[in-house]
């Protein structure tokens, strides 16, 4: 992909809200390489600075999104990491909706959102609406990736499906060679790098909701599955299950050996998901260091450029976005 910069300053003013973010607990488990020991994330790095609603840590870049499925790839000289997770991480203050806001367009949805709220007369109607206020602002949550690996550049191919605000963290003497986010709603980055080394794909009302690859399940052999079934229920019937499970096997066979190679420019060194984990908060990449590494603050925000972003609290992006009834 193509990548421009573009001037970013709708709704990003600083936006007085509810105190302080959310830090990532020392004690928390990184996801892991297969094959390392388990570690913490206090034993990498001493943590990044909470993320205030009040203050806007770096005036936004928009990275371009378009049509086109072209991203960087991983350099000849550079390993890959490849990392997958279904959501997770903790609250920002970063939310969005998903296209480009207009001034008419937002006092258009405040008239209608009061006319709805007016004529909703039962609990039902009135928990409809407010359902459908929520779910038309993302938050990103934060998730860390905490890269060690001096040796080589480290490209990163970083996927989920909910929105994610990728924190990049790196040890002293750590080259990002590129960066790529693939999610369904539409993610952002945090202290990445150059936007001709940078990609963004999203899904949900994006240009580039074709290039998005949603990544399979973990590579089950049938007879595991099958296994796990009988242990629960020994007589379940699972005639009408195998057939499915054979299918599922073989994607996830061809994705992990042959897709994430394709996206990623070469064999990722790293391939870190939640498959056992369930969703998490950071990973790491590369070796567990001698002593932990002092984090940066975010001095570099990057979004897509088909969104319309609000930093603040969640409250006040309701209010930006025409959504609250009572505004």
């Amino acid at each position: 992909m193509r990548n421009t910069v573009l001037a970013t300053t709708l709704l990003f003013a600083s936006a007085c809200g509810n105190a302080g973010g959310t830090s990532i607990e020392a004690s928390t488990p990184l996801v892991i390489a297969e094959g390392q020991a388990p570690v913490t994330y206090g034993q990498v790095t001493t943590g990044t600075p909470s993320l205030s609603p009040s203050l806007l840590p770096a005036q936004p870049e928009a990275v371009r999104t378009n049509a086109s499925c072209r991203t960087p790839k991983a350099g000849n000289n550079a390993r890959a990491a490849y990392v997958y997770t279904y959501g997770g991480g903790v609250r920002t203050p970063l939310h969005h909706i998903n296209r480009k806001d207009t001034p008419e367009a937002i006092a258009e949805r405040k008239a209608m959102i009061r006319e709805r709220t007016k004529n909703a007369k039962t609990a039902v109607q009135r928990e409809a609406l407010g359902m459908a206020i929520g779910n038309a602002v993302n938050n990103a949550r934060q998730i860390d990736v905490l890269v060690t690996e001096t040796d080589t550049p480290v490209f990163l191919y970083l996927t989920s499906y909910d929105s994610v605000l990728w924190n990049i963290q790196r040890a002293p003497g750590v080259e990002i060679d590129g960066v790529v986010i693939n999610s369904y709603e539409a993610g952002a980055i945090a202290n990445g790098v150059d936007a001709s080394r940078t990609g963004i794909i999203s899904f949900d009302n994006s240009p580039t909701r074709k290039c998005y690859v949603s990544a399979p399940g973990r590579v089950i052999p049938v007879e595991d599955r099958v296994a796990s079934a009988r242990k629960l229920n020994p007589n379940v019937d699972l005639s009408r299950y195998k057939k499915q499970w054979q299918q599922e096997y073989r994607d996830a066979k061809r994705f992990y050996g042959q897709d994430i190679k394709k996206l990623t420019g070469k064999r990722p060194e790293w391939i870190l998901d939640n498959a056992r984990d369930g969703e998490f908060n950071a990973v790491l990449v590369g070796p567990k260091p001698a002593t932990p590494f002092e984090a940066q603050p975010v001095t570099k925000l990057q979004v897509p450029s088909h969104i319309t972003p609000f930093w603040g609290s969640q409250k006040d992006a309701y209010k930006a976005f025409g959504l609250d009834p009572s505004a």
